[in-house]
């Protein structure tokens, strides 16, 4: 239980204190994110949120690895796994940072471009992807009946980049409307380490209430109207840190379960997308799906209540299940 309770206080306490820091540095030097120039983001008036900084992941993001890192020393828990969840975090975060300063420092709306980002994350995952093959980590993502073939490291090796790359774009997907990704976030990892506390992971435990711990007192700066947005920084490294934690769970089939909203969305933008090259139709008013009820009139209180609420249904049935 110690496990659970040091780093959610922990992780809560350092990010706390921290973000009010970088806050006033972004707002004293006059940086600001994304929608400080005004346009309609997905349809919907953003002027309001002018002014307002972003990177808020460059906090969350060292705090929840820092507080992992503090109360394993003093439980004494032991785990070379920890590296991978360190990897994760940090080298998507990284290219999420990259993007948030283009944008935040050097004034470039696209920010990291779409071919050299996309570059950038296969070459992070498939380093973490070749970490995890060379550990003999437990391999239960890819079919079973695919063994038997001389090629399957191959296609164990494209599975894991198309899974890594997925869920951290996935996040990114859903960030957008204040608090959003963050509460489900919380959820989602919530809901995780119960899985790992029922089955003795410690470190598990450990890793991902440091990230609970983090996020809900970030969640107080970022629920609407937010003092400071998370950033690509924030959104993909949690999109990463979900996709380890399902693998080191081994049950990574769960993610597809626990991060169904990260799912829907993600298939609203492609749907949106391919309907509209071939056919020149919108499915939706907007893509991803949440800007759609913010198109209609929806306020952020009332989007991130509804999915809030739905996503922990859906985690609790998740634990029900997987802890069985």
């Amino acid at each position: 239980m110690l496990e659970m309770i040091f780093p959610l206080a922990i992780g809560f306490l350092m990010t706390f204190i921290s973000i009010p820091f970088l806050i006033k540095y972004l707002t004293t030097r006059g940086e600001v994110g994304v929608e400080r120039t005004g346009k309609k983001a997905f349809g919907v008036d953003t002027s309001k949120k002018n002014g307002t900084p972003s990177m808020g992941g460059i906090v969350f993001i060292p705090s929840s690895i820092i507080t992992t890192l503090i109360v394993m020393f003093f439980c004494k828990t032991v785990s070379a796994g920890i590296i991978f969840f360190i990897v994760s975090f940090l080298s998507f975060g990284l290219i999420g940072f990259i993007d948030d300063a283009l944008k935040v420092f050097y004034h470039r709306d696209e920010g990291f471009r779409f071919i050299p980002k996309l570059i950038a994350q296969i070459i992070s995952a498939a380093l973490i992807t070749a970490a995890l093959i060379f550990s003999r980590i437990p391999d239960k993502l890819t079919f079973s009946f695919l063994k038997i073939l001389p090629f399957y490291f191959v296609i164990q090796f494209i599975f894991y980049l198309v899974w890594f790359v997925g869920w951290s774009n996935a996040a990114n997907f859903v960030d957008g409307i204040d608090g959003l990704l963050a509460g489900i976030a919380i959820l989602i990892f919530a809901g995780y380490g119960f899985i790992g506390l029922k089955n003795g992971l410690d470190l598990l435990v450990i890793f991902d209430f440091s990230v609970v711990g983090s996020l809900i007192a970030y969640l107080f700066f970022n629920k609407p109207k937010a003092k400071i947005f998370m950033g690509d920084s924030g959104s993909m490294a949690l999109g990463a840190g979900m996709a380890i934690n399902a693998i080191f769970l081994q049950n990574p089939w769960s993610l597809v379960w626990f991060g169904l909203i990260l799912v829907i969305d993600t298939l609203s933008v492609m749907i949106q997308i391919s309907v509209y090259h071939f056919f020149h139709v919108r499915v939706f008013p907007v893509a991803p799906l949440q800007h759609s009820f913010q198109k209609i009139g929806w306020s952020e209180w009332k989007i991130d209540a509804t999915f809030w609420g739905i996503q922990l249904i859906i985690t609790l049935i998740g634990v029900f299940v997987w802890t069985r």
